[in-house]
């Protein structure tokens, strides 16, 4: 019978040594004074000390007196509840350079089962978490980018709205009027007649578009009464020109800021233009609910729904609806779609912003 071979825990001892000093990860052990009992050597290199000087001393001998005091509260915590936790550290190297880390810290044990020590595994993630930050900052940038491009678009609609109403509008009920005045002060021909009166039904019909599309580019009843008028008066226009149903309920309790307000009116108008376009509904509703804190507004149809349905968060095809994602998410809300034979439901949910940021009480 072969016998165990006596040189086992030397080769134990060189693996364990070969595992603490070849990581990447800083690891030490601590007393319950906090005084170094063990270091590897990534941790002595980053202490910028050999190793035998760095046992028997504390934090306090190698950090400043904020950093120490974070290091023994962390370490307490760990050793009252005698459970190994993970949390991010803040220090500051021998460069004066702040860093965080990402430590594994456990309790040690004696040999009758009380707290003894500490253990540490430590990894720098300070490129990480600076790359986070920066990405942060520059979605807080995009953010702000959006939140101007939109209010420049709505800027834009009205002024195109303006010079429609203003510049064509006018253009074509002079036009009008002058055929009038021709028909009424010449001898025309009864061919001739019938045909400038033709010609002024159809200047009449186009000021009527016209004037509807002037309304639901940028209509005035947004900005003079709110949303749910707007609203009220497209849900009417969806009706009388494409002999829908739509009904529409509100319980908004403030009057919302010209961003939001305008934000979802556009999207309540592209969402009712796809009904209209790929739907081949009946009944459209449009409801919006306040809890105070958060708005949710739902657009559903019993159309034939979508030719795959979609469902929850998931990514929607087509531009239009990409479009109205991006206008909510700059405003910090979700979209979600739910799709089926029986028809789709779209649930816009915004938060309110604080009332105390806008003028006039509004949201």
């Amino acid at each position: 019978m072969s016998q165990p071979s006596t040189d086992q825990p030397d080769k134990t001892q060189e693996l364990l040594d070969a595992v603490v000093n070849g990581t990447p990860d800083l690891i030490y052990a601590k007393d319950l004074e906090g005084r170094y009992l063990l270091i590897n050597r990534q941790a002595a290199t980053w202490y910028g000390k050999p190793a035998e000087e760095i046992l028997g001393l504390d934090d306090s001998d190698l950090f400043p007196d904020e950093v120490v005091q974070v290091l023994r509260e962390n370490d307490h915590m760990v050793m009252a509840s005698a459970a190994s936790s993970n949390m991010q550290e803040q220090v500051v190297d021998r460069q004066g350079r702040p860093c965080v880390f990402l430590s594994t810290k456990g309790p040690l044990f004696d040999a009758s089962g009380r707290v003894s020590g500490i253990f540490s595994i430590s990894r720098d993630i300070t490129e990480q978490v600076q790359a986070q930050e920066l990405l942060l900052a520059n979605q807080e940038q995009l953010r702000g980018l959006a939140i101007e491009l939109s209010l420049a678009e709505e800027r834009e609609r009205r002024r195109i709205a303006a010079e429609l109403h203003d510049e064509i509008g006018q253009n074509l009920a002079l036009a009008k009027l002058k055929l009038s005045d021709c028909r009424q002060d010449f001898k025309l021909s009864a061919g001739v007649t019938r045909t400038v009166r033709e010609l002024e039904l159809l200047l009449e019909r186009t000021i009527q578009e016209v004037r509807s599309l002037t309304f639901q580019i940028s209509p005035p009843l947004l900005y003079e009464v709110g949303l749910e008028a707007a609203l009220d008066w497209l849900a009417e226009q969806f009706e009388a020109k494409h002999k829908l149903q739509v009904s529409f309920r509100s319980d908004l309790h403030g009057q919302l800021n010209e961003e939001l307000g305008a934000t979802l009116y556009h999207v309540v108008r592209e969402l009712l233009v796809n009904v209209v376009k790929h739907a081949q509904a009946h009944k459209v509703a449009i409801a919006i609910r306040d809890d105070g804190n958060r708005l949710e507004l739902k657009v559903a149809d019993d159309g034939k729904g979508f030719p795959e349905q979609i469902e929850g968060d998931r990514p929607m095809s087509g531009f239009g609806l990409f479009n109205i994602r991006q206008r909510v998410q700059h405003l910090g809300g979700q979209l979600e779609l739910r799709s089926g034979p029986g028809g789709t439901e779209v649930t816009v949910g915004v938060p309110l912003p604080d009332p105390d940021e806008n003028n006039k009480g509004s949201w």
